[in-house]
């Protein structure tokens, strides 16, 4: 934009300087520029991090809901069907992956439900 405001403000010295010489004036207008802005390297380049960044999020979100059902099943298997519905209950507040992970390995740990449950009073 630099090399523009240069040029532009030589082009209004020189048009001072030609008035001036045989008193007249000169009007210079900006020339407006339309640009398909889905061809500039720009979008492009947007377009691209923005569907990584969507990609990355979308597995992460993919994981967290993968582990949160694993967990689920791991507790209507262990624990039994009734307790389902408190375990995604308190799941629904825990969306850390390493969190998850840990409470996924306590379900094959826990000898009871309350030694379980105590696995996110740990983790909060």
């Amino acid at each position: 934009m630099g090399k523009f405001r240069q040029i532009y403000q030589e082009l209004k010295f020189k048009k001072q300087n030609l008035a001036g010489l045989f008193d007249i004036e000169i009007k210079v207008k900006p020339m407006p520029i339309e640009v398909d802005i889905r061809k500039t390297f720009l979008y492009k380049w947007g377009k691209e991090e923005g569907l990584k960044e969507g990609k990355q999020e979308g597995l992460k979100e993919g994981r967290q809901e993968g582990l949160k059902e694993a967990i689920l099943l791991g507790v209507q298997i262990k624990f039994c069907k009734s307790k389902v519905k408190e375990a995604k209950t308190l799941l629904e507040k825990v969306n850390d992956v390493n969190k998850l992970k840990k409470i996924k390995r306590k379900i094959i740990e826990a000898k009871s439900w309350d030694d379980f449950i105590k696995t996110f009073r740990n983790h909060k």
